[in-house]
C-alpha cells in the first residue's frame, strides 16, 4: 500500500425523498444532464467522491444509498422492489432521460431498470457487475454472507471494514487515505441491509431481460477483479447488446477508487459521445 496521502474530495450533503416504500437517501450536486451512480454491496452514496468532483461541473450528479443502506428504508429482498425504488428516484430528476452508472450490485439493478424503462435511460454503464446469481427461492442464505456476519461480530466494525476494503483494493499502490476511506464506508454497512441486498442478488436473474437493453451501453470489467465470478462476467457479455466493452488493465473491483482519473475518463468519453 502506498504511503501517499491522497486528498479525498468532499461529497455533497445527504438528502432524503419519500417513496412508496419509504425513505430514500442520496446525494446530488451540479447542473445539466443527470448521471445517477449506484454503488456496490459494500458502498454507499459516499463511494463516489472522485466522480462528484469530476462530473459536477458539467452534469447533475446523483448517487443513492441503496435500500437498507444509510438512511434508506429496508425493503424486501426482491430486485423488483429495488428497481421500483430506483424508478422513483429517476422520476424526481424530471422528464428527461438519465445516464445510469451501476457498479457491482448497482449494475444488476441498473441493467434490469434499463431493460424495463428504456424511455428513462439515455446511456447505461455497467461497471464490474453481473446478471444476478439466479438461485431458486428455496436456496439457503449465502454461506459467504454468514461467514462475513460472523467475522464482523468477532472483530468489530473497524477491522471488518478494513478487511473488506482490502478485498476491493488489493494492490500495493493504493494510497493509504483511499484505503482508509473505503474501509470507513464498509464499516458503516447496515447489517440487515447487507443481508437483504445479498439475498436479493442471490435470487435475482436478469438473463431473460438483458437482450432487451436498447440504449448505448458501456461494459467495464476489471482485469484483476476477483469479486465477479468469471461465468457471471461471461453471461453479462454474452447477453447484453453492448455498444462497447473495456477490460480495465490491472484494475480490481473498485476502479472508481483505484484509478479514478482513468475510470472517469472512460465514463466521460462514452457519455459525451452518445
Amino acid at each position: 500500500m502506498s504511503s501517499e496521502n491522497r486528498e479525498i474530495p468532499v461529497c455533497p450533503e445527504q438528502q432524503i425523498i419519500t417513496t412508496s416504500q419509504g425513505n430514500l437517501s442520496f446525494r446530488t450536486c451540479g447542473e445539466g444532464e443527470t448521471i445517477i451512480f449506484l454503488h456496490g454491496i459494500l458502498g454507499s452514496s459516499k463511494a463516489w467522491p472522485f466522480q462528484f468532483a469530476a462530473f459536477a461541473p458539467n452534469y447533475r450528479v446523483v448517487a443513492w444509498d441503496a435500500p437498507g443502506y444509510v438512511d434508506s428504508t429496508l425493503i424486501p429482498a426482491d430486485i423488483d422492489a429495488y428497481e421500483q425504488m430506483l424508478h422513483e428516484l429517476v422520476q424526481t430528476c424530471g422528464d428527461k432521460k438519465v445516464t445510469l452508472v451501476g457498479h457491482s450490485m448497482g449494475g444488476t439493478i441498473a441493467s434490469r431498470y434499463a431493460a424495463r424503462h428504456p424511455d428513462r435511460v439515455k446511456n447505461l454503464i455497467l461497471s464490474c457487475t453481473h446478471p444476478g446469481y439466479g438461485a431458486p427461492a428455496t436456496a439457503p442464505m449465502s454461506e459467504k454472507l454468514e461467514k462475513r456476519l460472523q467475522e464482523l461480530a468477532e472483530i468489530g466494525r473497524e477491522a471488518y471494514g478494513r478487511n473488506r476494503a482490502r478485498d476491493l483494493l488489493p494492490f500495493p499502490d493504493v494510497p493509504a487515505s483511499v484505503l482508509d476511506y473505503a474501509a470507513s464506508i464498509a464499516a458503516e454497512t447496515n447489517l440487515e441491509g447487507l443481508r437483504r441486498a445479498t439475498r436479493m442478488l442471490q435470487l435475482a436473474d436478469n438473463r431473460p431481460l438483458l437482450p432487451q437493453i436498447s440504449m448505448p451501453t458501456l461494459i467495464l470489467t476489471g482485469e484483476k477483479d476477483g469479486v465477479v465470478q468469471p461465468q457471471l462476467k461471461a453471461d453479462l457479455l454474452a447477453l447484453v447488446p453492448y455498444t462497447q466493452h473495456i477490460e480495465m488493465p490491472g484494475l480490481g473491483h473498485a476502479p472508481y477508487f483505484q484509478a479514478p482519473e482513468y475510470y472517469n475518463a472512460l465514463l466521460q468519453e462514452f457519455v459525451a459521445n452518445k
